[in-house]
């Protein structure tokens, strides 16, 4: 593993010297070099070919643009038992607590429409469970609006079939949630009562097969158990003719917080973990051409100041199940910890949102040129400060970042830039 302690941010180059090397990286041009060593001559010659320029005000911290996206989190049930569940789904027993309404789903596609008067509208359904309980809401305002939004929808898979085929006909996109072969789901995703969920999760991803130009796309947690069937796992999806893996170690919520080991033993990644995940990620997608995102590196070839994530920026308007606003969809409602700070306002009866600024303004701040640890990292046009819940879960504060992933950023950048090097045909290829 490579050291970083030498690691800088030259202008716009981050510089890591190696034994052999010295390899650069240009966030501007999105170039990278190796060269034997950096002195004053050759880096004078990288600075003519674009290398150690000043920082370009395109990464600079600028307000979002373009269209806002609208996040419903339908329901608060589930007919999964996720042994790590970071929402607690489907713990709520009482059924007018934890649905949303057709009528708040209405008002929050009404406030999105004419609020943000987006060019392209699009709704996920997601949840603090899992979204397909709620029919009602669902079919509600997908029947109203119709062909006027591009609609999507993250499940688990344990989907009805007459309503999955509901939203197939109607066009609704989906991504399942899986985490790998029945071994591996039945033993992290089973049903309530520790029934298996795979049989239902895989008649489900074969009937999403069955869409002519429909492309698949899954989301995987990784646990330090997990890890060494990655291969298996990633196989097992290939199988599957699935083009999109989105693969996430596990952290420490909700159920799995509260785990007791000696009952439920389930491993967070530690750090050789989590670089071990991204190497074999990469070897995979690069041996066969498919697509893997491994979290916490979404924005390494997107370099600039921003916030880590659409709800928190106020890309993306999330809505409770009780038309409540929150910049965060694992911080569902009062029952999760920082309610007060990421409940960020409600939808109002005639359909406009409405937002507490003070609030907003607050989290709006939240980049790494406010954050004390991150203002002087080589990182930080890269990092975007990490996920600001799992901040405040950690370190009980948002301007302070998970240590874990600072750890993880500062390790992983430099391997990556060498891979990079190592793996372009030419020296200084484009990516």
């Amino acid at each position: 593993m490579l050291a970083n302690t030498e690691v800088s941010l030259q202008g716009d180059t981050i510089v890591v010297p190696t034994g052999d090397f010295v390899y650069l990286y240009s966030q501007a041009l999105k170039k990278v070099a190796k060269v034997a060593r950096l002195t004053p001559s050759t880096q004078a010659n990288f600075k003519a070919a674009g290398f150690f320029q000043s920082i370009p005000r395109s990464m600079y911290y600028r307000p979002p643009r373009g269209d806002k996206g609208l996040m419903l989190l339908v329901s608060k049930d589930c007919p999964m038992a996720c042994r790590y569940c970071y929402a607690h789904g489907g713990s709520c027993d009482k059924h007018d607590q934890i649905m949303m309404s057709p009528e708040i789903a209405e008002q929050s596609v009404a406030a999105y429409l004419e609020t943000c008067k987006p060019s392209r509208p699009r709704v996920n359904f997601f949840g603090a469970g899992e979204p397909t309980t709620n029919e009602e809401a669902i079919k509600h305002v997908v029947n109203k609006y119709s062909d006027r939004i591009r609609w999507k929808i993250s499940s688990s898979g344990a989907i009805p079939r007459k309503f999955l085929q509901w939203l197939i006909d109607h066009h609704v996109s989906i991504t399942i949630s899986i985490d790998g072969p029945p071994f591996i789901q039945d033993d992290l995703r089973p049903l309530k009562k520790g029934r298996p969920s795979s049989p239902f999760v895989e008649s489900t991803i074969r009937s999403l097969q069955n869409i002519p130009g429909q492309s698949m796309s899954v989301r995987s947690t990784i646990t330090h158990e997990t890890l060494p069937h990655l291969t298996e796992i990633l196989e097992y999806f290939d199988g599957f003719g699935i083009s999109f893996v989105h693969l996430e170690g596990m952290y420490a919520l909700g159920r799995a917080l509260e785990s007791d080991p000696s009952k439920n033993p389930m491993t967070p990644l530690d750090l050789s973990d989590r670089i071990n995940l991204m190497l074999v990620a990469l070897d995979w997608a690069e041996s066969t051409g498919k697509l893997i995102r491994v979290g916490s590196l979404n924005h390494i070839l997107s370099p600039r100041i921003a916030s880590y994530c659409g709800a928190i920026s106020g890309q993306t308007i999330t809505v409770n199940h009780a038309g409540q606003l929150t910049a965060c969809s694992e911080v569902a409602d009062e029952a999760f910890s920082g309610w007060d700070l990421f409940n960020i306002g409600r939808v109002k009866q005639n359909n406009v949102f409405h937002f507490y600024p003070d609030k907003l303004a607050h989290l709006a701040r939240r980049t790494t040129t406010k954050m004390p640890t991150c203002r002087n990292c080589f990182a930080r046009y890269l990092c975007r400060g990490g996920c600001v819940y799992r901040a405040w879960v950690s370190m009980g504060d948002v301007f302070t970042p998970d240590p874990k992933h600072c750890e993880f950023i500062k390790t992983a950048l430099p391997i990556l830039i060498k891979r990079m090097v190592d793996h372009s045909a030419h020296q200084n290829q484009r990516w």
